[in-house]
This record gives C-alpha cells, sequence and structure tokens, in this order.
C-alpha cells in the first residue's frame, strides 16, 4: 500500500528530528586586511610577511600546518582589535614572534644548529624526559610534541622569579611541610599538573589501557601528590586530562581513543592546560601563541638526538660502523 504524501512527510520530518545533531560550522575567518588597521603600504608589507611566514610553514610541515598559523594569527589579530587578551600590542610584534620562531623550526627540521637567542623556550627541561613524553603521548593517542609544548610553557614560566613562579611555590611548600602544615601549591611537577586534576583520570587512563593494573591508583590528596612527582605519571595525568578536553572540543565521545594528529592542538594544547576560561573566550596571550610554536620546534627536535650548549641546539649525528666522523669532544648530552 502506498503511504498519502503526507503521511510520508511527517515520517521524514520524523526521522529528521530524531537524527544526530550537525555540529555548526566554524565562522569564516575575517578578511586579513581587515585586521589590519594601518595605511595601505604598511599594511601590504604586514600582509605580506604573514603569507611567507606562512608558506615557510607550508613547506615544512604542509598544509594543515600552515592553515593552523593562519587561524591563529587572525585570532590574535582580532583580539588585539577587539580588546580581548592577546599575546601582543601590535601586528608587527606578533608577527616578528612567529617570523623568529620559525627560522628555529626551520633550522630544526633541516637538523642545523639551532639558534635560540631570544625566544622564550627552555629545552633544558624538555630533552631529558623526552622519553617519558613521548611514551605518556601516545598512551592517549595525542602528539608528544604538544606534552613537550606545554612542560616547556610551565617550567619557562617557573624560571622567572615572578609572582607565584614555580621556584616561589616551591619554597613555600618547603617552609609549609617543615611547619608541619599542607603543601601551598596545588600544581606539581613538570606540567604543573593539579592533584585535584590528578584524582579525577582514572577512568579515562584506564579505558585507553594507559595505567598499570597492578599499581594502585591514587584516591587521596597526599597519594596524589607522590605520583605527580613522578615525571612519567605527571605527565600521564597531564595528557589525560588534555584528551578529555581535545575530545570535547572536537565534538568526540568521551570513550573515543583514536590518535590525534591536527596542527591545531599544539594551540589548543598549551591554551587549555594554561588557562581554560581564556581558552574558552578564545582569548590568546603569551602560552598559547608560544605554545604553538614550540609544539612545531619541538615536532622536528623530538625526531632526533641534540645537545643544548647556552642557547644553542646542536644535531648530534649518530657515529658507528661505516661513519666517516670522529666524536666531538664530551660534552652535556641530552638524549629525547
Amino acid at each position: 500500500m502506498r503511504l498519502a504524501p503526507r503521511v510520508l512527510g511527517l515520517l521524514v520530518a520524523a526521522l529528521l528530528l530524531g537524527a544526530l545533531p550537525v555540529p555548526p560550522r566554524p565562522p569564516s575567518s575575517p578578511n586579513l586586511r581587515d585586521l589590519l588597521p594601518y595605511p595601505p603600504g604598511k599594511r601590504e608589507a604586514l600582509v605580506v610577511r604573514h603569507l611567507a611566514n606562512k608558506a615557510s610553514l607550508h613547506l615544512l610541515f604542509g598544509e594543515k600546518a600552515a592553515r593552523a598559523y593562519d587561524r591563529l594569527l587572525r585570532l590574535e589579530l582580532a583580539n588585539q582589535q577587539s580588546g580581548k587578551r592577546s599575546a601582543f600590542a601590535t601586528a608587527e610584534e606578533a608577527l616578528e614572534a612567529a617570523h623568529r620562531f620559525l627560522l628555529a623550526i626551520g633550522q630544526a627540521v633541516r637538523k642545523a644548529p639551532v639558534n635560540l637567542e631570544g625566544l622564550p623556550i627552555a629545552p633544558r627541561h624538555v630533552l631529558p624526559h623526552a622519553r617519558e613524553i613521548r611514551a605518556a603521548a601516545h598512551a592517549l593517542g595525542l602528539p608528544p610534541a604538544v606534552l613537550a609544548a606545554i612542560v616547556d610553557n610551565e617550567q619557562h614560566g617557573g624560571d622567572k622569579a615572578l609572582g607565584l613562579s614555580r621556584g616561589v611555590r616551591e619554597v613555600a611548600d618547603g617552609v609549609a611541610l617543615t611547619l608541619g602544615e599542607a603543601p601551598f601549591s596545588r600544581t606539581l611537577g613538570l606540567a604543573q599538573m593539579s592533584w585535584e586534576d590528578a584524582l579525577k583520570q582514572e577512568a579515562r587512563l584506564r579505558r585507553f589501557g594507559a595505567w598499570d593494573p597492578l599499581r594502585p591508583f591514587p584516591h587521596t590528596e597526599a597519594e596524589a601528590r607522590r605520583a605527580l612527582l613522578e615525571p612519567y605519571l605527571n605527565l600521564l595525568f597531564t595528557a589525560s586530562r588534555l584528551r578529555g578536553y581535545f575530545n570535547a572540543l572536537l565534538s568526540l565521545p568521551p570513550e573515543d581513543t583514536r590518535p590525534l594528529e591536527d596542527p591545531w592542538l599544539y594551540y589548543l594544547g598549551p591554551a587549555w592546560h594554561n588557562y581554560p576560561l581564556r581558552a574558552q573566550n578564545l582569548e590568546t596571550w603569551d602560552d598559547s601563541f608560544n605554545g604553538f610554536f614550540k609544539g612545531l620546534l619541538y615536532q622536528a627536535v623530538l625526531e632526533g638526538r641534540w645537545t643544548l650548549q647556552g642557547r644553542r641546539l646542536l644535531p648530534l649525528k649518530p657515529l658507528g660502523p661505516g661513519s666517516l666522523e670522529s666524536p666531538s669532544p664530551p660534552v652535556p648530552h641530552l638524549f629525547p
């Protein structure tokens, strides 16, 4: 029996209403020139510089990385115009910072000595823990360089003796423990992970098969603090919390365990780890802006072996049968 057109229409409408919602399309990017309130000559010079940066990233890492950079730069410029929190006061400063990072990234990709002079980056905190960074990131299906950028941000910030930096917190905690009181800080370790958040990660870590079943999971503040002082566990809890953010941001089910690889994660990771409320408000600031470029730099660095001398990263070439090179004089080595 054929259904009447009206009945058929009602059935189709019911099916459509019961279907899963389609995620809204992201808003179109604002016109770049509209984000540059300068005289025509200066504006066009800045556009050329931005396109040169974008082309460089396209050559180094491909189209997705170039698009991610373009998206970040437009977000930074939009924030400068709207009065939201931004990493820089002017477009020139933002483009110059991006250019300096890209010079170092290009050197790292070519396995040439990397000049870090003037860059807000602290690889001395990252490279000694490269193995743990890779293991923790892979356990949660994340690019290792996302975790590396977070560690760099947190430890570079801790190197500054300003406000409640890592150093000040550690001194305050030491005094509190001496007096028999609770430690002052709520975040600990390489990635400055909070003990409260660490206690919330059990279900996800077990879902990913990332937690050693023979090891009891921490359930108290004291147990969480002890765990977070172990570099690998600190990174594992951080990666788990980050994966929860990413699944939500990418509209993935909480139980989704597929590997994530988009270069935009190099912005999202440092931003959401450092200051979720700012990230949710689409603000940009030092850690989120610089974190993106740190992620790209560590993507290249973590693939090789390097030694740090002052503000220069030097590649270590493999020595062995068939090598024509003689060993260099002994220097302190950091092996990713």
